[in-house]
């Protein structure tokens, strides 16, 4: 079901035109011709770059949208005329990417434990989704099986997938002995499993990135070589997950006990600094080392659901800029804006720093009459246009700010 937006005009710091926006026509933009992955792409950097503000790369015909899902929808992909969203139990729904009109659903599926859904490994025409009992191919254009690859069996569940280079990385643990896991590598194009390694401990979500293939086990981050599944480093701190700046090599560690975001030095996984305390969001980094992170501002934080917006320098540490009051769910790069989101609304601000607390944009989703998002989605951003699944059953399109 396709619901209003509730506007279709693009958006400024004030509601009004866009920053930069001209009284003469703009001249008709290209489309986007290419597959945009959640988080950012590679590393999971949760940057979007140039081509996330560039409206040459905005889906043809597109204007603000909202759809009804099922509950329970995760992180999607986008491709030039899809957003391909997974749910739980290996079903999965595409969107058309300009108006949100459903395109092919398929149910969920397999007999197998159920894990929480895995964002679709979209690899040009295809979409490839992850299930209990392994990852089905399906045409994006009609939906149709295409192929499948069968898991390592019914003693395996799933706890995380992530693409790099044409293979998918997935993480799985032992139902019948917890204190194993397992991770494998799958060349999609012909279903190929490239390698599989043991592991001594639960595993978490996997992340590639800068040839590597980087996994919570337990306590400790581990690091594995992406071409062979050899381990090559094991760090000593907790790390509950991962961002790598492909272009240093760095490793950001996150979900750490004492609420900072370490940087870890890329052979060793050695703790190098630390970047702020009390960190509820991020880190996101952008290729030139930006690293944006949210913090807990002040004590009333938790309760009015807003925090402080902290950029950092990657490789000195050092704090660039700071603004209090912001959503506090979400934070990405895209262009030179620093994105920040929560449930209903998207702002954005110079990465470079703002002039002042007002130099900043805002953009709010029209949600249906009568509904409530409990939780922010992963946003997804292509040609100035934003994506959000929220998981409390609609998927939003609008500006971005």
């Amino acid at each position: 079901v396709v619901l209003s937006d509730g506007g279709g005009r693009e958006p400024g710091g004030n509601g009004g035109a866009a920053p930069g926006a001209s009284t003469a026509p703009a001249p008709a933009p290209a489309a986007l011709d290419r597959v945009v992955l959640p988080y950012g792409g590679t590393g999971r950097a949760d940057d979007f770059g140039t081509a996330g503000t560039d409206r040459a790369h905005r889906p043809a015909g597109w204007s603000p949208w909202t759809a009804e899902v099922e509950r329970g929808t995760g992180a999607c992909a986008l491709s030039p005329k899809a957003l391909v969203c997974p749910g739980e139990g290996g079903g999965v729904t595409a969107l058309g990417a300009a108006d949100g009109k459903e395109l092919w659903k398929v149910p969920a599926r397999g007999e197998g434990l159920r894990s929480a859904p895995q964002y679709p490994a979209v690899v040009g025409d295809t979409a490839y989704v992850t299930g209990p009992d392994g990852v089905v191919a399906y045409g994006i254009a009609d939906g149709k099986e295409r192929r499948r690859v069968p898991g390592p069996g019914r003693d395996w569940a799933v706890k995380g997938t992530d693409l790099g280079g044409g293979v998918l990385y997935s993480t799985y643990v032992n139902v019948r002995d917890e204190r194993t896991g397992l991770v494998t590598a799958v060349r999609l194009r012909d279903g190929k499993e490239l390698w599989r390694s043991p592991l001594d401990g639960l595993p978490e979500e996997p992340v590639a990135g800068a040839g590597r293939v980087l996994v919570p086990v337990g306590t400790a981050p581990v690091s594995l070589d992406a071409r062979t599944g050899k381990e090559t480093a094991r760090g000593t701190e907790y790390c509950g997950g991962f961002t790598v700046h492909e272009k240093s090599g760095r490793v950001l560690c996150r979900i750490r006990e004492d609420g900072s975001v370490a940087v870890l030095d890329s052979v060793l996984l050695r703790p190098l600094r630390t970047l702020g305390t009390g960190v509820t969001a991020g880190p996101a980094v952008r290729a030139d080392g930006l690293v944006a992170v949210i913090v807990e501002d002040g004590e009333g934080a938790p309760v009015t659901g807003r925090g402080a917006l902290v950029v950092y320098d990657l490789e000195s540490g050092r704090e660039r800029w700071r603004v209090s009051g912001v959503p506090a769910d979400r934070v990405y790069f895209a262009g030179d804006r620093v994105v920040v989101a929560d449930e209903a609304e998207v702002r954005s601000y110079p990465a470079a720093g703002p002039a002042g607390a007002e130099d900043g944009a805002s953009y709010r989703f029209g949600l249906p009459r009568g509904f409530t998002a409990q939780v922010a989605g992963e946003l997804l951003a292509a040609g100035g246009a934003a994506f959000v699944p929220l998981p409390d059953g609609l998927v939003v399109s609008g500006y971005l700010p």
